[in-house]
């Protein structure tokens, strides 16, 4: 019989709270949430500030619960798209920016979203 005592309880909590508190650094802090074009509800918990991450199925109504803000790409390699060929149709070419705590909906005619930065990440 194994016998573990609260002292080593305790210990073992400590070691998985401060491994936890250390990545924390590493991931925009929540959830974030999108509706694929097929109306599924998906939900990303704490994703990393570094890189491109895909939005799978396409995203047409994303809401940032992260402490980060983020921007939504039409394509699946976090680029920007041409001047001229915008996601709403509009002369310009940018991603769109999404701040921390808000959401957006896709406008007629535009692509879903198929990818996705966090701001201030390495990507």
């Amino acid at each position: 019989m194994i016998c573990h005592s609260r002292a080593g309880r305790r210990a073992a909590a400590v070691v998985l709270l401060l491994a936890v508190a250390g990545c924390t650094g590493h991931s925009a802090v929540g959830t974030i949430e999108y509706t694929t074009p097929e109306k599924r509800v998906v939900q990303i918990q704490s994703p990393s500030r570094d890189g491109c991450h895909p939005l799978p199925g396409g995203a047409h109504h994303v809401t940032n619960h992260t402490d980060d803000d983020i921007r939504l790409y039409s394509n699946t390699d976090c680029e920007l798209t041409t001047a001229g060929n915008d996601q709403s149709g509009r002369i310009g070419g940018e991603a769109f920016y999404l701040g921390t705590q808000l959401s957006v909906e896709y406008t007629d005619g535009q692509s879903p979203w198929l990818s996705y930065s966090v701001v201030g990440g390495g990507g």
